[in-house]
């Protein structure tokens, strides 16, 4: 294996290492890892910086390759898109930094969901365009009775997947904004996994090729995040708080794969 090959896997095992580590709080807090090495405290504050990095990085990197596109290319807006998205969301993130970095959960509802939520959007009409621009480039995008089968078929599954957990979540008591928000990161996770559905479809055509390596691991951290959203909700309406080092791995994993797919771009790009 060559220096650059060996150098290109430092940053993934950084986050399969961050992944393991955050699981093993959850499956066994009360060891002497977690007890006395890597504390609560720690954990926190350690999380906190891999979020910001990796949400700064993929919004710098997918912004640069929108940069290094020629003019008139139908993907070019969706990467600033996605880029907004992913700055929309590091604001957010750095808003719980405060909190965070001192070792203390930060506070739910506050200013940082303003920001999460203003993402959605972003993200949304990102993929939006990048199907567009895939059609017109001529890639198999599939029959329009294909596409309207993934869109149903996505959403009857989501939907009878994600009510039954969210159920609990609208008959909990608490402040209305909470419960509230609670349940509109999952809505909004749905409608993103609508495009994103259909693009998985021509990641999977692609496979093999880097363009689907790209896809394979934006839309892999995607998922990760719509699985963290779910996973906050039904922990959060069941008091289930000690499960909170899972939705800490999905986000972390979602950042993670989201920047790595930017970069991989980017190489691309540059090659």
């Amino acid at each position: 294996m060559s220096t650059t090959s060996r150098t290109d896997l430092i940053p993934w095992v950084i986050l399969a290492g961050a992944a393991a580590v955050y699981c093993g709080w959850a499956l066994a807090p009360a060891s002497t890892l977690y007890t006395r090495v890597l504390t609560p405290r720690v954990l926190l504050a350690v999380g906190a910086l891999l979020k910001l990095i990796y949400l700064l990085a993929g919004a710098l990197w997918a912004f640069t390759c929108r940069d290094r596109m020629e003019e008139g290319n139908r993907a070019r807006p969706a990467w600033l898109l996605l880029s907004v998205g992913l700055l929309s969301s590091f604001v957010g993130q750095l808003s719980f930094a405060p909190y965070q970095l001192l070792g203390n959960e930060a506070p739910f509802p506050s200013v940082g969901d303003l920001y999460f939520i203003l993402a959605y959007p972003f993200l949304t009409a990102a993929f939006i365009v990048f199907l567009r621009a895939y059609r017109e480039a001529g890639l198999p995008m599939g029959s329009l009775t294909e596409r309207l089968a993934i869109l149903a078929g996505v959403g009857v599954i989501a939907a009878a997947v994600t009510l039954p957990i969210l159920r609990p979540v609208v008959a909990a008591e608490g402040p209305l904004l909470e419960r509230v928000l609670t349940v509109v990161y999952p809505v909004l996770d749905l409608v993103l996994l609508l495009p994103l559905a259909l693009l998985l479809r021509v990641a999977l055509r692609l496979r093999g090729s880097h363009a689907g390596s790209v896809w394979a691991l934006i839309l892999g951290g995607l998922i990760f995040m719509c699985v963290g959203d779910v996973a906050f909700a039904y922990f959060s309406a069941l008091g289930r708080e000690h499960l909170d080092p899972f939705i800490h791995t999905t986000f972390i994993l979602s950042y993670g794969l989201i920047a790595g797919g930017t970069h991989r771009q980017l190489q691309l790009l540059r090659s």
